[in-house]
């Protein structure tokens, strides 16, 4: 198998449209342990390691946040962010290990595309575009939008994720990532990705988002209106409002039996832990 280690992005997707099993290599640590497995076998690798600019986290003049790529998910678990741009700080901070946020890449993980991950459904809840680069030329992608199916993205032949692109957050607003799983480390047996807004006591802007509760990040629009309106008080939400959000959710999901938990195990969790994640990123706006 042959390696290669472009400095320039246009060299990277030329590398890649050389053929069609060519792989993307960031972090490796989805990629690798799928190759040790024999899951997958490309004649080479395109890394991404070297290639200068993608692997930044900046804040812009305006409060929005620009993430490359290739920025480790350890720098996002430390980066010191605000409002609604914690959700995706929390969820990286309660990805897998130390070691492997060190070495694991932003890009990596929401390319892997896993409905259990946490990223995806953080990147979401947060508003997040994806910037995609391939050989069509430049695309902007809404993170929503982005997932499509299990292990499947938007992205077409010889396209590179390229940076992750979040809105400056409102004035007065909070995100949380809350994930239940087994045991610390592990993928979420459901995870709930929350960014709230308020204005003068009154919820102006919801996004809740749940993780592997289905084959994609499932968000419902009728349910972040559910809480559009509701008051939002010294860090108290709506209760019926909440509840209504979470019933609305678990009828929608449509999660998977597996070694976390069953079906019908996930969707009786939904409610408490939606409830639980909106009050704590109610409690973190501090109206």
């Amino acid at each position: 198998m042959q390696i290669h280690q472009p400095a320039d992005l246009n060299d990277a997707i030329r590398l890649l449209a050389s053929n069609d099993e060519v792989r993307c290599l960031a972090g490796g640590q989805s990629l690798v342990p799928m190759l040790n497995l024999g899951l997958v076998d490309p004649p080479a690798l395109v890394s991404l390691r070297h290639v200068a600019g993608l692997d930044r986290i900046e804040r812009g003049e305006d409060g929005s946040l620009s993430i490359g790529a290739m920025a480790s998910q350890a720098a996002l678990a430390a980066f010191q962010a605000t409002g609604q741009h914690q959700v995706l700080v929390q969820a990286a901070r309660q990805m897998a290990h130390p070691a492997i946020r060190n070495f694991g890449t932003v890009g990596g993980s929401l390319c892997h595309a896993d409905p259990a991950a946490d990223l995806p459904p953080a990147a979401v809840a947060a508003g997040a575009t994806f910037s995609i680069s391939g050989p069509g030329g430049a695309r902007e992608v809404a993170a929503e939008d982005f997932f499509v199916d299990y292990l499947t993205t938007a992205l077409s032949d010889a396209e590179i994720l390229t940076g992750i692109a979040v809105p400056a957050p409102a004035s007065n607003s909070a995100g949380h990532y809350y994930k239940y799983a087994r045991v610390d480390g592990d993928y979420a047996t459901v995870s709930v990705a929350v960014s709230l807004s308020a204005d003068a006591g009154v919820c102006s802007g919801a996004r809740i988002v749940l993780g592997s509760c289905a084959q994609v990040p499932l968000r419902l629009d009728e349910a972040d209106a559910a809480l559009v309106g509701s008051a939002v008080v010294d860090g108290s939400v709506d209760t019926d409002a909440v509840a209504r959000a979470g019933t609305m959710l678990q009828q929608a999901a449509e999660p998977l039996d597996d070694v976390r938990g069953t079906a019908a195990y996930r969707r009786r969790l939904i409610p408490g832990l939606v409830a639980r994640a909106v009050a704590r990123a109610a409690a973190e706006i501090g109206t």
